[in-house]
């Protein structure tokens, strides 16, 4: 590899001279190389290369990697303290993860990660930093053992271009991070973390500090599918100074999207993410789960204006095996004409394993959205099993409650453990702001919510309801309404009882927190 010995920005990091000798960024020395590779279809930002610690941009853990790096509102493992540090917030149980990564053009990295619940840190004493869970990482890069010194004084040499080695040096890069997230609500985390960063080129050094910041929000979607979006701030902080001049930190702003499918043992996830020295990024990710134990991974990341090392570059896949306590990953990432990046990552498990829990949308209620005057309804399960995957048993339940005015409800849903028995709805009066929101024209009969549904339910319900007293007159006018973000709607039932029997009707509805039975006023 030849060295350029003038002062020259390149694309990720950057060459000086000093004293007639070449000193070389940690990372700078796996895009050298670009300069004497095939021109692709792809154009270089302005800003390219004006950043300093560029090792900060190198995507971190097998796993995530190998989805294509969209892990910003995945980040459910010790590496959220990376990718976006509200994920620590989900991690119940102590950690320690390590990552070997086989670089290209022989750099190498390792990363280690330590994270455990506030409430077992005994010296911490504010009640507020022991709800959450803290997060210790190490972020070493380096390169080849030897350098090559070169002083560039015979480059202009027509005859013979080439100066002399004079010598060898090292260089490598260290940044510490303490992280710690938390749940603000039952659907946001918050989560920061503080680093130090260190660059060693030779006899020169710089240090600076910087702060990273993260948020995830879950939310129901499309139908009450459970949707969570993060977004994060990294490596905000002042320039690294080196050789007496300063360079900016690369700062990176990043928004995802994921999605769990359950019933298909998958995990979706869109990452956009845009460097300050760098185009938007485009980032696309899926884990398959094929066992209980074994999953399959693969990803694709875009640049805008086109991958400066050809569009194989942005393609990545893996895989991932989990024990009891010890799970593995590998990701494979290639890079064009200059080599393969090769990464394995072990993480070991303090104590039993925690399922994350399951949520459904009936549970997201405000306190000030709750029915008053409740009174609650118990419906008795038949529970038929209908597809076992890796994230749990799908059920078909069918409860009945001839108390209730919604007597039977069919629903699917995804548990991790044995059929449900029974589950329960609850009958009130509408709190005065959400009845204020219901369409002219009809009077509110019954006002439902379902509690205690074990597991996930999955996408609709069959409710048959019927009208009881006062709206037992007006049977043929019956409306079901259910609440959504954007107010209420009105799904159309079918009458289903026989000429002189009491009306009862039948539904099919999406997943809501409040369920209404109406008549025209």
């Amino acid at each position: 590899m030849k060295l350029n010995g003038r002062f020259n920005f390149l694309r990720n990091g950057f060459v000086w001279r000093k004293q007639g000798a070449v000193v070389l960024s940690a990372l700078v020395a796996q895009f050298l190389a670009l300069n004497s590779l095939p021109a692709y279809a792809a154009k270089i930002h302005p800003d390219a290369g004006s950043t300093s610690a560029a090792f900060l941009k190198i995507g971190a853990g097998a796993r995530a990697v190998s989805m294509g790096g969209a892990f910003t509102a995945v980040a459910d493992d010790p590496y959220a303290i990376f990718w976006n540090p509200a994920g620590l917030a989900g991690l119940k149980e102590r950690r320690a993860s390590f990552t070997h990564n086989e670089y290209f053009q022989d750099l190498g990295q390792e990363l280690f990660v330590y994270t455990t619940e506030g409430e077992k840190l005994r010296f911490l004493r504010p009640s507020y930093l022991k709800k959450g869970t803290w997060g210790l990482a190490l972020n070493y890069f380096h390169t080849p053992k030897d350098l090559e010194r070169r002083s560039g004084l015979y480059e202009s040499d027509p005859l013979y271009p080439i100066s002399p080695v004079e010598g060898t040096f090292k260089a490598y890069d260290l940044a510490f991070s303490l992280g710690y997230g938390f749940a603000y609500d039952a659907d946001t985390n918050i989560g920061g973390a503080v680093k130090f960063i260190s660059q060693t080129i030779d006899d020169e050094s710089g240090s600076t500090a910087a702060l990273d910041l993260g948020v995830t929000r879950s939310f129901n979607w499309l139908g009450g599918r459970l949707f969570t979006a993060g977004a994060s701030a990294l490596n905000i902080g002042p320039g690294l100074k080196l050789s007496s001049k300063s360079y900016a930190l690369p700062l990176t702003l990043r928004a995802g999207l994921s999605h769990h499918i359950p019933e298909a043992g998958a995990l979706l996830s869109l990452d956009v993410s845009k460097p300050i020295d760098n185009y938007p990024f485009l980032a696309l990710g899926l884990e398959q789960q094929l066992t209980g134990r074994l999953a399959l991974r693969t990803g694709y990341r875009y640049r805008l204006h086109g991958n400066e090392l050809g569009a194989w570059s942005g393609f990545s896949a893996g895989m991932g095996l989990e024990l009891e306590r010890l799970s593995f990953d590998y990701a494979f990432s290639p890079f064009g004409d200059i080599g393969n990046s090769h990464r394995f990552s072990i993480s070991f498990r303090f104590g039993e394993k925690k399922a994350p829990a399951l949520r459904s949308p009936r549970e997201n209620v405000l306190a000030s959205e709750k029915l008053q005057a409740v009174k609650l309804h118990a419906y008795a399960v038949q529970a038929k099993p209908l597809k076992i995957s890796p994230a749990g048993v799908q059920f078909m339940l069918e409860g009945v409650c001839e108390e209730s005015p919604a007597r039977a409800i069919v629903m699917r849903v995804l548990s991790r453990g044995p059929a449900p028995e029974v589950f329960n709805a609850a009958e009130g009066e509408l709190p005065e702001k959400l009845a204020a929101a219901l369409p002219g024209g009809l009077k509110a009969c019954s006002s439902l919510q379902l509690v205690g549904v074990p597991g996930n339910i999955q996408g609709d319900l069959v409710m048959e309801f019927r009208l009881t007293g006062a709206c037992g007159a007006a049977a043929g006018e019956a409306t079901l309404l259910y609440l959504t973000d954007g107010g209420w709607a009105k799904a159309v039932p079918e009458k289903i009882s026989a000429e002189g029997e009491t009306p009862l009707f039948r539904a099919t509805v999406p997943q809501s927190t409040h369920y209404v039975i109406a008549v025209k006023e």
